[in-house]
């Protein structure tokens, strides 16, 4: 009786037609895929009805302010649930599933990977895909202060979980099979241990471009993570910086495509989180098997690079920005 509008008709059992593409919150075209069929008999609707609905895309767009205002909701249930949290930030601009971080107050060693592996079955959280834990003197939503936790005390031989074939989000395309894809975990909380510094002084970015001709631009994190904007075979190339011993005590580098700008924060989140596949694209300069446990050392190179297949990213057309631009004066908000 409250609803500004009422949609009435039948979904037929087994009724399946093709949808999409569309752009959606991961800043890119979803997947054509065949979906249940609603047929509308009747609509009905108040007197001057408002219809909602929001922008998606690239960051940032309308869903990054419906987004947050739903975690700051749901966030003292979840404390109230595992009050080890203190506090957990799904990032907009990783398209909220891609990258969530978590701050623990740990009672016990390794309570914080017991907190990731809940995140990995809660409701809508069992969609996340890379799940980092920190402390709970570290701010989740503050990247930079992440990065220095995972600098500082990430060792992947013993804090790095990877769990292949699992379920994900429908408009993930980086598994290539919808609702298909990996997951992992980062723990980067103290746990008694920590690791070597970072050299002293910054790191040669001359000497990381030399490394492949095919560099175009690197940009280096808090000394935690390199991100090199490559052409060509992403995964080649950072296969190739791993191994350089000038990253030595460098935990993360990662390659992204040239429509990735590396001195926009939220866009280089964007275009890491949302074109790799945990199982595919991340990998280590060394890896032993311990039993049936995979043991894995150096830095951790992550392939976001665009790849065949995958579906085009976002852009506004020219026509659609000068429509909009024309039209400002007609939507009341200036």
């Amino acid at each position: 009786a409250e609803a500004e509008f009422v949609l009435e008709g039948v979904v037929r059992q087994g009724q399946r037609k093709a949808e999409g593409p569309f752009g959606d919150h991961f800043g890119h075209y979803s997947q054509v895929a065949e979906f249940p069929v609603f047929k509308i008999q009747k609509i009905r609707h108040r007197p001057h009805p408002v219809f909602p609905l929001s922008v998606v895309g690239k960051p940032p767009q309308e869903d990054t302010a419906i987004g947050a205002a739903l975690q700051e909701i749901l966030l003292p249930i979840i404390k109230a649930m595992h009050p080890e949290i203190a506090d957990l930030w799904t990032y907009p601009a990783a398209g909220f599933h891609n990258l969530v971080v978590a701050s623990v107050k740990q009672r016990f060693k390794k309570e914080a990977v017991k907190t990731g592996l809940w995140i990995l079955g809660e409701g809508q959280l069992s969609l996340s895909k890379c799940v980092i834990l920190v402390d709970d003197d570290i701010h989740p939503r503050n990247f930079s202060q992440v990065l220095k936790a995972l600098r500082s005390y990430f060792n992947p031989s013993e804090d790095f979980i990877l769990l292949p074939g699992t379920s994900q989000d429908t408009l993930d395309f980086t598994g290539f099979k919808m609702n298909l894809g990996s997951k992992m975990i980062l723990d980067a909380t103290r746990n008694g241990s920590v690791l070597p510094s970072p050299p002293a002084k910054s790191l040669d970015i001359k000497a990381i471009q030399n490394i492949d001709s095919r560099v175009q631009g690197v940009r280096v994190w808090e000394d935690a993570m390199v991100i090199i904007q490559v052409s060509g075979n992403g995964r080649e190339i950072v296969d190739k910086m791993v191994k350089s011993p000038i990253f030595k005590n460098i935990p993360l580098v990662a390659a992204v495509s040239p429509d990735v700008p590396l001195n926009d924060d939220l866009l280089l989140l964007w275009g890491i989180f949302t074109r790799f596949d945990c199982e595919r694209d991340t990998f280590f300069s060394e890896v032993t098997l311990s039993g049936g446990h995979p043991r894995y050392a150096g830095p951790m190179g992550i392939d976001a690079t665009w790849k065949k297949g995958y579906p085009k990213p976002l852009e506004m057309t020219p026509e659609i920005i000068a429509r909009v631009n024309r039209r400002w004066s007609e939507y009341g908000l200036k």
